[in-house]
């Protein structure tokens, strides 16, 4: 497993009930907090999201989604 970093940013987000469930007992399978969960997944979605350089994206011209 990777080192922890050193410092990290706090963000707030808000979830429909199932998906909290979803993600109460995938953390205790894995004996993990849902946190670790919730950064593993971020990570695997940045990591397998292509991104051109240069290229500004929808949220840097201030057009926001919510999906």
């Amino acid at each position: 497993m990777n080192e922890r970093p050193r410092k990290a940013t706090r963000l707030t987000v808000s979830l429909e009930e199932q998906d909290y469930r979803t993600l109460n007992e995938l953390a205790l399978e894995r004996d993990a907090s849902v946190s670790w969960v919730i950064r593993q997944a971020i990570r695997q979605f940045i990591e397998a999201t292509p991104r051109q350089i240069g290229q500004a994206s929808p949220s840097d011209s201030g057009a926001a989604t919510d999906k």
